[in-house]
C-alpha cells in the first residue's frame, strides 16, 4: 500500500492565520459592543433631556429679565417673566429675598411675600403687567393680584432689612456707597426659584441698569 507523506507545518502558518482571525473577531466584537453601548447611552441621555424639558414646561417658573434704579434712595424696579406653562399664581404666593454683604462682613437681609407690606419685612411696592399703566400714570389701576403663565410684570422693591424697613440697605445708594452687589431671589410654589445678582451699571442714577 502506498502511503502519502504529510508535510509538517514547520512555520506554523495555519495556526498563525487562525490566531489572526480570532483576534480580528475579538476586536470586531469589542467595536460592536462599544457602538451599542454608546448608542444606548446617547438614547438614555436624550430621553432624560426630554423628560427634564417636559418637567420644566409643566412646572411653574419665573425669571428676572430686567432691573433698574427707580428713585434717589432705595427703590428698584424689576421686570419678571413667568414660564408659558404651569398654574396661575396669586401675588402673595411669590416670595422675594433681598440680601447683600458689606465690606466689613455685615450681612443684610429682607424677605416677604411680593406686595404684602403688612408682613414682616414687607415692602410697600407696586406690581403691574407690562404694557399697562404703572404707578406714575393717572390711569394706574392698582396692584394686580394674580400672575398668569407666560405673563410679564413689573414690580418695585425697597431696600432695608427685616428689622429696619425704612433703611436703604441693599438699595442703589447703599450699593453705590459700599461698592458692592446685592442678590435677589424669587421663590414660587411648585416650581424653581430664580436668582439675580444686582450690580450698578452706571452709578445710582434713576434708570440705570442693575443687571
Amino acid at each position: 500500500m502506498r502511503r502519502s507523506k504529510l508535510n509538517p507545518d514547520e512555520h506554523c502558518t495555519v495556526g498563525t492565520g487562525a490566531l489572526i482571525i480570532f483576534i480580528a473577531m475579538v476586536l470586531l466584537a469589542c467595536i460592536i459592543s462599544f457602538t451599542v453601548i454608546s448608542i444606548t447611552e446617547q438614547i438614555s441621555q436624550n430621553a432624560q433631556g426630554t423628560a427634564e424639558d417636559v418637567r420644566r414646561d409643566s412646572a411653574n417658573s419665573v425669571i428676572i429679565t430686567g432691573a433698574w434704579v427707580y428713585d434717589n434712595y432705595d427703590d428698584m424696579l424689576f421686570m419678571m417673566e413667568f414660564g408659558g406653562a404651569g398654574d396661575p399664581l396669586a401675588r402673595e404666593e411669590v416670595e422675594y429675598v433681598l440680601t447683600c454683604t458689606e465690606p466689613d462682613g455685615t450681612f443684610n437681609y429682607r424677605s416677604s411675600e411680593l406686595g404684602n407690606s403688612g408682613a414682616v419685612g414687607g415692602s410697600a411696592l407696586y406690581v403691574w403687567e407690562v404694557g399697562t399703566p404703572g404707578p406714575d400714570d393717572n390711569l394706574f389701576g392698582g396692584n394686580i393680584n394674580n400672575f398668569q403663565p407666560g405673563g410679564r410684570y413689573f414690580f418695585t422693591l425697597d431696600g432695608g432689612t427685616q428689622t429696619n424697613l425704612n433703611g436703604d440697605e441693599c438699595g442703589p445708594v447703599h450699593l453705590d456707597t459700599h461698592e458692592i452687589s446685592a442678590n435677589l431671589y424669587l421663590h414660587i410654589p411648585n416650581g424653581m426659584s430664580t436668582h439675580q445678582i444686582l450690580t450698578l451699571s452706571n452709578g445710582r442714577e434713576i434708570g440705570s441698569q442693575l443687571i
